[in-house]
Order: structure tokens, then C-alpha cells, then sequence
């Protein structure tokens, strides 16, 4: 990002708040990517997969879940590793932005009960869900 080189206060903070609402977006992702999981999980109740009549429709639906969540999964990475090459400039103010962006995403966006149920691992680029 040679460009990206805020030279007053002013689009330096503007870059901080771009950092901020970009990391949320990322755990909005996350948080989207597990509740599509979990509505249609072919053993959950009412799911597209349950309710398909024929094999053909069950094989039509089951691409199409797996279609979405793919789209999902690689706009996550994708938000996951922009987010990393911004932390990477090793400016303080844009990890602290990084930081307090994903806090808030992950408090906005994980607060169903059933969020706090899941363990939930982060790496820097990834998020692995799975229950215990």
C-alpha cells in the first residue's frame, strides 16, 4: 500500500476508523458464516436439506449451501488477511484500531446464547468453529 501514507491527524484517524469498521465487518463475517452453519446443518430441523424432496433437489440445495458458505468463508479470509497486512505496517495506532475493532465486532456480532456455547479459536486470518 504505497498510497496509504496519511501524512496529517486528520486522514490518519480517518485510517484508524476505516480500520475499526473493516475489522468489524470481519467479525460480522464470522458471526454470519457460523449462523448460516448452524441454520443449515442437513441434521437441523426445517433445513433445506431435511425438507427436499428428491435427490436431485437434496444435491441442487446441498451445492447451493455450499456455495454460500464457501462465499462466505473466502470473504472472511479475505477481510481476516487485509486486516493482518494492516497490523503487519507495524503502526501502533492502526493495531490498537485492528484490536478494538474485532472487540466490538465480536461483541456486537457473537451474542446469541448460543454463540457462547461454541468454542471458538482465532487465528490471525481464520476463524475454526466447532462445539465442545
Amino acid at each position: 500500500f504505497q498510497s496509504w501514507h496519511p501524512s496529517s491527524l486528520l486522514p490518519y484517524l480517518g485510517s484508524c476508523l476505516l480500520l475499526v469498521a473493516f475489522a468489524v465487518l470481519h467479525e460480522a463475517l464470522a458471526s454470519w458464516r457460523v449462523s448460516f452453519a448452524k441454520r443449515n446443518t442437513p441434521a437441523a430441523p426445517h433445513g433445506y436439506i431435511a425438507m427436499a424432496g428428491s435427490e436431485r433437489v437434496k444435491e441442487k440445495s446441498l451445492l447451493q449451501l455450499r456455495t454460500a458458505n464457501s462465499l462466505l468463508y473466502t470473504a472472511n479470509i479475505t477481510t481476516g488477511y487485509m486486516l493482518m497486512l494492516a497490523v503487519m505496517s507495524f503502526n501502533v495506532g492502526y493495531f490498537l484500531s485492528v484490536v478494538a475493532g474485532m472487540g466490538l465486532g465480536h461483541f456486537f456480532f457473537f451474542s446469541k446464547p448460543w454463540h457462547l456455547e461454541m468454542a471458538r479459536v482465532d487465528a490471525c486470518c481464520e476463524t475454526t468453529v466447532g462445539t465442545s
